[in-house]
């Protein structure tokens, strides 16, 4: 029932709860409060870099964060005294996001929308498209201006690899084809550079560079390099991200990302 109770306190448009976007936003909050330590340089590194980049703008109208969901990686208060307009953005609005509109109501402000410009248009036809047809609808969609206008900074914030990924689990298809949801991912990811690319500000994109297990003894034991599979060169910056400790995601390994950060026009 508690968890029932907090995904309806999600602000979340009802044709995203049915791709999967509202319970998503949740299970990113509960791993947090399972792992909190672990986060927290990740965290910090993130709301550092953002801050860095944000004072090179030399003009501080609006900054726009895509993926803010519950603002864990965004140093609202920072950017709120340095901008005179904030606007959150993601798909999914959670509690802490909205607090914090609350907390700055002439600056700050949360906006539902939809990065890749396609789930709405996905959702209506999720039970009988087919799994050649899923990936053209993040390819040719069109998320158009930013919510609020051209923005002095755009933060993408560690979401471009999740943006066809989680709808795409959703799709009837996948139950068929289990490679849809990465091409439905690789398709998303490459249309919001190419949406990126166009804007008229300073842009940060936070992203994860590569997907690493690691053993209970430190040794590496895989490495997975993904920035590649979007097209993106090597990242400006990089740390890393103690994603799931042991036993979050196995009982054999923790999980890590190096997160890579991409600056463009600062």
């Amino acid at each position: 029932m508690r968890d029932l109770i907090r995904s309806w306190r999600v602000n979340c448009p009802p044709w995203a709860r049915e791709l999967g976007l509202a319970k998503e936003h949740l299970a990113i909050a509960h791993r947090h409060n399972r792992v909190r330590a672990a986060w927290a340089p990740h965290l910090a590194a993130s709301q550092q870099l953002i801050l860095e980049i944000a004072a090179r703008c030399p003009s501080r109208q609006r900054v726009l964060v895509i993926g803010a969901g519950d603002c864990l990686d965004v140093p609202v208060a920072g950017l709120a005294e340095l901008f005179a307009h904030v606007t959150l953005a993601d798909i999914a609005v959670g509690t802490e996001a909205r607090k914090w509109a609350g907390k700055y109501p002439a600056r700050v402000e949360c906006v539902n929308w939809d990065a890749s410009g396609a789930l709405a248009a996905l959702a209506k036809v999720r039970e009988r498209l087919s799994a050649a047809d899923a990936p053209a609808f993040f390819t040719h969609s069109d998320p158009g201006l930013p919510p609020g206008g051209e923005a002095d900074l755009v933060v993408s914030a560690n979401c471009i690899s999740q943006l066809g990924l989680v709808p795409g689990h959703s799709l009837r298809a996948t139950e068929q084809d289990s490679t849809l949801p990465e091409r439905c991912a690789r398709a998303a990811a490459k249309r919001h550079l190419d949406w990126l690319a166009v804007r008229s500000g300073i842009r940060l994109l936070l992203a994860d560079a590569a997907r690493l297990d690691i053993g209970p003894d430190g040794k590496q034991l895989k490495r997975e390099t993904l920035h590649e599979r979007f097209g993106l060169p090597r990242p400006d910056r990089q740390w890393r991200w103690d994603l799931a400790p042991i036993p979050e995601w196995s009982e054999k390994f923790h999980r890590v990302h190096e997160v890579g950060a991409w600056i463009y026009g600062g």
